[in-house]
């Protein structure tokens, strides 16, 4: 009879040991997933999450919605110390990509794009400390790197195209992290920054004309356009510093006269700006003063 309760606990006994080994390895197995996913992000963006057209966005790899990055998201074209709102073609630039934040933990993947959504001009990684370069369905970002982690802000030096291929928009998307180690509680946001061609300001001109006014009770801006084309409306405020500072999809218009309304972020300070307002790519850019 002893002998056989001695046997029956040896066998409790051992399926306690298999059962609490099992369920430790995986708890093992899960936190190094968690990790090694967690490396991933920090070493960069896996690509194709810059929200461009036939791009996902962080939220593949990170929890939460995606949010717009308007008023927070900055791109800015240095050429010879002085930012441009233009380019000139076979030209290089300084890209500085910006986020309004003093966060501990921030990542972004940005690309720029011609009007038919391809490549648009090349880059040269600068900082190969903090940033790198990768491909994803044939185009080349540029992402952070482990390093990189710990700035708001990151630059790199792009060549634009060798000739006028009309308005290239800079699809950026930044991560605001809260240094969790896990996918939970960041803060993804994404942008759309539109540089026109100088060689084709003229052209570009003949196709659409603006009127831009500001108003204060409402801090908006009201738009007046005479478009020769059908197409989506899209605007981009630019300060006096060159940074893409406010970016806004109106919807589409059709060919002849019409007034369209946007409000504004009250982040915003008072001075002059540029407004960049194009429909199917066709830009004119206008002067206006805002004051409050």
């Amino acid at each position: 009879m002893n002998k056989n309760y001695i046997y029956i606990g040896l066998l409790a006994a051992t399926g306690f040991l298999v059962s609490f080994s099992g369920n430790e390895s995986v708890q093992k197995v899960k936190k190094f997933s968690k990790n090694f996913h967690s490396g991933l992000n920090q070493a960069g963006s896996p690509g194709g999450r810059t929200g461009a057209p036939g791009d996902g966005t962080c939220t593949q790899c990170h929890a939460g919605t995606v949010q717009s990055g308007s008023g927070f998201n900055s791109v800015t074209l240095m050429h010879a110390g002085n930012p441009v709102t233009e380019y000139e073609p076979s030209t290089t630039y300084q890209v500085q990509v910006t986020m309004a934040s003093n966060n501990p933990k921030n990542g972004f993947e940005i690309v720029a794009l011609n009007p038919n959504n391809t490549l648009a001009g090349t880059i040269a990684i600068t900082d190969a400390t903090h940033t790198k370069s990768i491909v994803s369905g044939g185009k080349t970002r540029v992402t952070h790197k482990l390093a990189g982690t710990s700035l708001n802000s990151w630059s790199f030096n792009w060549t634009s195209p060798a000739t006028n291929v009309g308005t290239v928009t800079f699809y950026l998307a930044t991560n605001q992290t809260n240094s969790s180690s896990s996918s939970d509680g960041d803060v993804i946001r994404t942008s759309q920054h539109q540089f026109g061609s100088q060689a084709s300001m003229e052209e570009i001109t003949n196709k659409l004309e603006t009127q831009v006014g500001y108003q204060p009770n409402t801090n908006s801006l009201n738009i007046h356009l005479d478009s020769k084309v059908d197409g989506s409306v899209f605007v981009n405020l630019v300060d006096l510093n060159g940074k893409s500072v406010f970016t806004e999809k109106l919807g589409m218009v059709s060919a002849g006269e019409s007034s369209l309304s946007v409000r504004l972020d009250n982040e915003l300070n008072s001075g002059i700006y540029m407004v960049h307002v194009s429909v199917d790519n066709n830009m004119t850019m206008k002067r206006v003063f805002i004051s409050k």
